[in-house]
């Protein structure tokens, strides 16, 4: 099995370790490994076929993380496109390179059971051979706001089961109706064959699939400066949003193995167990006196302190953005 790692990404939810230089899956939040390594050295029993999908400016601490990885193996996006755009354009090359079974895995998740993990991408790939993609989906343990969602059902033989279709990140009384009806946690973790794949996009996204074929085909012929031109026109969409919603013959492998997006800074808490008796995380390198706080998210990073209550983290990102913008606009004034 061939695994492309997917490792861009913003760095704002797990501001301020998290930053656009240094986006979570270079950080070693639960262990001295960083995400990306720890994810690495997961996926390198299923084969030595093992690629890293990054944009220009985060190749340098790719190849500083995994320093056994060949540097062809090193899939180089020009600017930051999201998922949709790095997974076609990595297709396209794979598909030339003998069309076998690829995981697409992002470099930022974890999972309790590694040996589980692994099986259950080997079982989507068995199912990847009867659909156009497979995705990994994770049973619920609770009502999660935070996460996407697979409606699935019992259908035809092979592995896994039917994906009727992809629900966005719901409101809290829908995830109580997700839990309830058996829906699953969207992973964001995809097989497929690249031949299959590219020809459901092709049906379903044809105007973005065509877009990355001139960013393939400029690329192949080293027209570099064209290339990174092209890329940079394409829309930053997920794979999710711009072909899986719409996709036929998708199927799930459900995926048991204590896994986590490590998303929030309450997810962190969940993994690490709380700093203190009063439910906060602290992460720190010097002392933190915080007397009367509770279940908060106090982290002193390069970029700033954060203090979050854990009922406020969905506004983080807004947060992180907007100032960015400031600073932005301080530098240019």
């Amino acid at each position: 099995m061939r695994v492309l790692l997917l490792a861009g990404g913003g760095g704002t939810r797990l501001w301020p370790l998290s930053t656009e230089k240094r986006p979570k899956q270079f950080l070693p939040l639960l262990s001295k490994k960083s995400l990306l390594a720890e994810t690495y050295e997961r996926v390198k029993p299923l084969g030595k076929e093992i690629f890293v999908a990054t944009t220009e400016e985060l190749a340098p601490r790719v190849r500083q993380e995994l320093e056994g990885l060949p540097a062809g193996n090193v899939l180089i996006e020009p600017c930051r496109r999201n998922s949709g755009p790095a997974i076609l354009a990595a297709a396209l090359f794979f598909e030339e390179e003998g069309d076998g079974v690829t995981a697409a895995v992002p470099s930022d998740q974890t999972v309790a059971d590694a040996e589980a993990f692994r099986k259950a991408l080997l079982a989507a790939a068995r199912a990847a051979e009867s659909a156009s993609v497979c995705v990994l989906g994770v049973p619920p343990t609770r009502a999660e706001t935070d996460y996407g969602y697979i409606e699935v059902r019992e259908a035809g033989a092979g592995e896994g089961v039917e994906v009727v279709r992809f629900a966005e990140k719901p409101e809290a009384r829908q995830a109580e109706e997700y839990l309830k009806a058996g829906h699953l946690w969207n992973a964001g973790i995809f097989v497929f064959r690249p031949s299959l794949l590219l020809a459901e996009a092709r049906r379903v996204a044809p105007a973005l699939l065509s877009a990355v074929e001139d960013f393939h085909r400029k690329t192949r012929a080293r027209r570099t400066a064209a290339a990174a031109e092209a890329y940079a026109a394409l829309p930053s969409v997920s794979i999710d949003y711009a072909v899986m919603e719409k996709a036929a013959r998708v199927r799930a492998v459900s995926l048991r193995a204590g896994w986590s997006d490590v998303g929030t800074w309450r997810a962190v808490r969940e993994l690490k167990g709380a700093s203190d008796e009063r439910g906060n995380l602290v992460v720190s390198d010097v002392p933190v006196i915080a007397p009367g706080v509770r279940d908060s998210a106090i982290v002193a990073g390069p970029d700033g302190i954060l203090v979050l209550p854990f009922d406020r983290e969905g506004e983080l990102r807004a947060a992180v953005e907007r100032l960015r913008r400031e600073q932005a606009g301080k530098k240019e004034g």
